[in-house]
């Protein structure tokens, strides 16, 4: 059994279609976050909502959803 370019393509394309899912993940969970206001700034003084709540904030049960409404939301 040899390993050939079309299955190294299939495997870099696997890759890449894996590593750019977790990153809409990730950024669909925080806009979602910012949208709602889920992490609101402590200062009350205009400035922007506190990073880190926005990063470790979880907005919806699974991360597939994240997927669907950044697919299709408009």
């Amino acid at each position: 059994m040899t390993i050939g370019a079309r299955d190294i393509v299939i495997v870099v394309l696997l890759v890449a279609i894996t590593w750019l899912t977790i990153a809409l993940v990730r950024v669909e969970n925080q806009r979602y976050m910012m949208s709602i206001g889920g992490c609101p700034n402590q200062l009350g003084n205009g400035l922007p909502p506190n990073l880190d709540c926005v990063r470790n904030a979880q907005t919806r049960t699974h991360w597939w959803w994240h997927v669907y409404y950044a697919l299709t939301d408009e």
